[in-house]
């Protein structure tokens, strides 16, 4: 009988992974997609990321002949978003379009409740994003190494703010105070949009935004522009100077962006077909005028294994920025 016994257990482990493997290779095979495609968000409509992500669903749409839909769930720096596509129906049918600092500077800030570097995969660049640190305009420095003498000297407060905890506006408001001796304040706020009321009416001094967002508002004579966090100059701007430019190596990061994420979980033959698609429209002069239009540069060309390279090298040069500033990690 204990042999019997034995034989059945086998015989169940065999057929368990039997439907185990069937249901795998089944994923990989079928179809997709078969239903509408959910983009889940993790930021408000009509904000910079929104507009990228509906971009990618128009185009996503016309392709794949299935609706794409926006889902957008702004809040828990990402984490709500980021349930939400994990809570989705297992039919990789819900993807997140994001900014990669969800993956290379949240996670070593923010702490969350599952790991978010093992829990998603970045397949694609969507869109290039360029930040810049501007001042308003009774700031009297016009330079950013103005803005660490006049810290230093000044007995007046300097605040700069920042953009919600774990951003790269975060990070780069905490690197400046430390450069300035912590003679700048950091004053954190929601988003963008109080931060840029309070900066314009002098109530903080300084931040850094995306370039996309204070163009305009430079151009309208509302802010001034003290230098760009790039190696290069940003073409909406060509006469602000790149931090690069103005000797300070250590705020030449890479540029964040815009890109596709998937669960980790996806089967691998999904995920290539997803990164296909996404190639496709990329890489469409239609797609790459219309993020001109709205202030963006098209992503360059990349396979996915330099992709990841260089997303692990933005978390690393991340860590040891976050251990300079003693920012604690998870």
């Amino acid at each position: 009988m204990r042999n019997i016994a034995q034989n059945l257990r086998s015989c169940a482990a065999v057929l368990c992974l039997g439907v185990v493997a069937t249901t795998a290779a089944h994923a990989q095979t079928q179809p997709w997609p078969t239903k509408p495609v959910r983009l889940v968000v993790p930021a408000p409509p009509g904000g910079i990321t929104d507009g990228v992500a509906r971009l990618v669903a128009d185009h996503l749409q016309t392709n794949l002949g299935q609706p794409v839909v926006v889902d957008n769930k702004p809040g828990g720096s990402a984490v709500i978003a980021e349930r939400a596509v994990m809570n989705a129906p297992a039919d990789w049918h819900t993807l997140m379009i994001a900014p990669s600092s969800v993956w290379t500077d949240f996670p070593l800030t923010v702490k969350t409740p599952f790991d978010v570097h093992k829990t998603f995969t970045y397949v694609s660049d969507v869109a290039s994003m360029v930040h810049m640190l501007v001042a308003n305009n009774n700031f009297p420095p016009n330079k950013l190494q103005e803005v660490l003498d006049y810290s230093r000297q000044s007995k007046e407060p300097i605040n700069i703010a920042n953009l919600s905890p774990g951003t790269r506006s975060d990070m780069l408001g905490e690197l400046l105070s430390e450069k300035s001796g912590r003679k700048i304040t950091t004053v954190p706020y929601k988003g963008s949009a109080p931060a840029i009321v309070d900066l314009i009416g002098n109530q903080v001094q300084m931040t850094f935004e995306v370039v996309t967002n204070a163009a305009p508002l430079i151009k309208a004579g509302k802010l001034k522009a003290l230098g760009v966090v790039s190696p290069n100059r940003s073409r909406l701007l060509p006469d602000v100077p790149s931090f690069a430019e103005q000797n300070m190596p250590d705020f030449v990061l890479p540029d964040a962006s815009v890109g596709l994420f998937v669960l980790s979980s996806t089967p691998a033959a999904l995920t290539q077909k997803v990164r296909q698609e996404m190639e496709k429209i990329t890489q469409s002069p239609k797609f790459q005028a219309q993020l001109k239009a709205q202030g963006f540069d098209a992503p360059q060309p990349s396979s996915m294994q330099e992709l990841q390279q260089k997303m692990l090298a933005t978390v690393e040069q991340n860590r040891k920025i976050m251990s300079k500033l003693k920012v604690a990690g998870n």
